[in-house]
């Protein structure tokens, strides 16, 4: 019999209460929850970044619209302050602007759609990126380059402002 009772007695040292086994259970379901919380968080479908743009387009353009934020307008060759926490979804994106200028000027009033398809990939941002250069070109087309600080002018951009330095 004694040996029966000491038996029993260890037992019960190791045995858990009602209110220690719930809170046990509880642990070990919410450790393994963990990976299924990882799994589920959602991949961000869009950065947001300042944008400054350059125009190396030969006239005012207006009504820049990129993926349906309004940027402003620029002068002919000009460029834009920043414009401030534009949200930019990954993928294809949506180009426009409208041709301005004096009453009269050929092509007045007309809006541009960019030629091309003008991507954005979460692959292509560096880390540490917060602008977004947008630099807009006469024959329709447009160019995003990413920096850490304000955007400096493309190398196609500088080879348009030769030229035009050359022709005046």
């Amino acid at each position: 019999m004694r040996g029966q009772d000491e038996k029993n007695a260890t037992s019960k040292k190791f045995a858990l209460s009602s209110p220690d086994r719930r809170h046990t259970i509880r642990l070990i379901a919410l450790g393994l929850s963990m990976p299924l919380v990882a799994c589920g968080r959602a991949v961000p479908k869009y950065i947001v970044l300042d944008v400054v743009m350059y125009s190396y387009v030969d006239r005012v353009i207006t009504d820049i619209i990129f993926n349906d934020t309004d940027l402003g307008v620029m002068n002919r060759y000009g460029s834009t302050g920043t414009i401030v926490g534009v949200g930019i979804p990954f993928g294809i994106q949506k180009l426009q602007w409208t041709l301005g200028g004096p009453k009269g000027t050929p092509r007045n009033g007309e809006v541009v759609i960019t030629n091309g398809k003008l991507t954005i990939s979460r692959q292509q941002i560096p880390d540490g990126t917060r602008y977004l250069g947008l630099h807009l070109y006469p024959d329709s087309t447009a160019e995003v380059t990413f920096d850490e600080f304000l955007p400096q002018r493309t190398q196609r951009g500088k080879e348009y402002r030769l030229k035009r330095a050359k022709n005046e």
